[in-house]
């Protein structure tokens, strides 16, 4: 085929057939060498340079500074120190002074200092994340007037939480009632609030329990109990017969109860008709007792001018039978010129009546005081 054809006309493979430009050696498409395109030469191989041997070490035992790589230009040859004797006395070095690494003239490449970062420093130049050393201040200067053998001098005062702790009373209350029945608590000399939230004894699942409602004071080797002005009141139980007042609350078992004090006949207004109604009986006092209900609503009531009320579980004149605090005959009032008297009759379960706000109850051994469910017995400890 002549030249000129093979230089316009393309080349089909044989393996794949697939079009190749002219003159084409291999295939485009499959890589299989094409017949009849000139073979691609190969490059001459060069002769490799001759190395020239390492250059042996001076007599000082260190390499030479800078090493002969092909295509570079001769290190120059290794310059000897004279020996100590050619040198004259006064230009000789000392021992002290180390010997020159190289010869005057020769240009030794020094590797640069590197630049100190966090991302290259060593792990035993990193920083780290430690906390300052502690500083020991000096201790504050002692006035003259405390130091001992001074004029003036006096004791040094203690600190507050250094000072001993109050001194405990002979007196204890004992929970006897309620969701925490079983503690028992030493009162210190200095007395002790009761509450909700506040207090050195709380009661924080009682929802009839005020925030602050009573305070335990110690006052010359007496106990006394406080009320702080709290809505359900504190109770103290009766010793034997209590007076009481028109509009007294007073508890037993799981019942509140009111005295309503004697029911006085209103006058007649001149002009106006008296209203009807039952004879008033001769030479007895009409005076009642109502239940209270939660929440301060009333309940039953009973009204008489009998010269005894009772109340208790059955066979009284207020009957409670569900009510298991109570005794079959509890208490009982009778009327007085200026309230009533009311005496316990539960053989020890108790019948307690609320003291005034802000009044001071003295309490002994054996009493009970009632704060909203809870019941707190007074006891003397040894």
């Amino acid at each position: 085929m002549s030249q000129l054809l093979q230089s316009s006309l393309s080349v089909v493979c044989p393996t794949c057939d697939g079009f190749n430009p002219p003159r084409s050696a291999t295939c485009v498409l499959c890589g299989q060498a094409l017949m009849g395109a000139p073979a691609p030469r190969a490059p001459a191989a060069k002769p490799a340079a001759a190395r020239p041997p390492p250059a042996a070490p001076p007599p000082g035992g260190r390499p030479a500074a800078v090493a002969n790589f092909p295509g570079s230009q001769p290190a120059p040859p290794p310059v000897t120190p004279p020996p100590p004797s050619a040198i004259p006395p006064g230009m000789r070095p000392s021992a002290r002074t180390p010997p020159p690494t190289a010869a005057v003239g020769l240009a030794v490449e020094r590797p640069a200092p590197a630049r100190a970062s966090a991302q290259t420093a060593p792990p035993a130049m990193a920083p780290r994340a430690t906390a300052a050393p502690a500083t020991t201040r000096p201790p504050p200067p002692v006035p003259d007037n405390a130091l001992p053998g001074r004029t003036g001098a006096t004791a040094p005062v203690a600190p507050a939480a250094s000072r001993p702790a109050p001194a405990a009373s002979r007196f204890g209350l004992a929970v006897i009632a309620g969701s925490t029945r079983g503690q028992r608590y030493k009162l210190p000399v200095t007395g002790c609030v009761v509450g909700r939230q506040r207090g050195a004894i709380l009661f924080p699942d009682d929802g009839f329990v005020s925030p602050l409602h009573a305070t335990f004071l110690v006052k010359d080797g007496a106990l006394f109990v406080r009320d702080e002005s709290s809505a359900s009141g504190v109770y103290v139980t009766v010793a034997g017969t209590e007076a009481i007042n028109a509009r007294t609350l007073f508890s037993a078992g799981q019942r509140l109860f009111r005295f309503t004090g004697r029911l006085e006949i209103p006058a007649p207004v001149a002009g106006r008709p008296i209203i009807y109604g039952a004879p008033v009986p001769l030479g007895q006092a009409v005076y009642g007792v109502e239940e209270v209900i939660v929440g301060g609503r009333g309940g039953r009531a009973v009204v008489t001018a009998a010269p005894l009320l009772t109340l208790g579980q059955a066979h009284c004149d207020l009957s409670f039978p569900g009510d298991e605090g109570l005794a079959g005959r509890h208490c009982e009032l009778s009327p007085t010129p200026t309230g009533a008297l009311l005496r316990d009759l539960s053989g020890g379960l108790g019948t307690y009546v609320r003291i005034p706000a802000g009044e001071e109850r003295p309490l002994r051994p054996g009493d009970r005081v009632r704060l909203g469910q809870h019941v707190l017995q007074v006891e003397t400890l040894s």
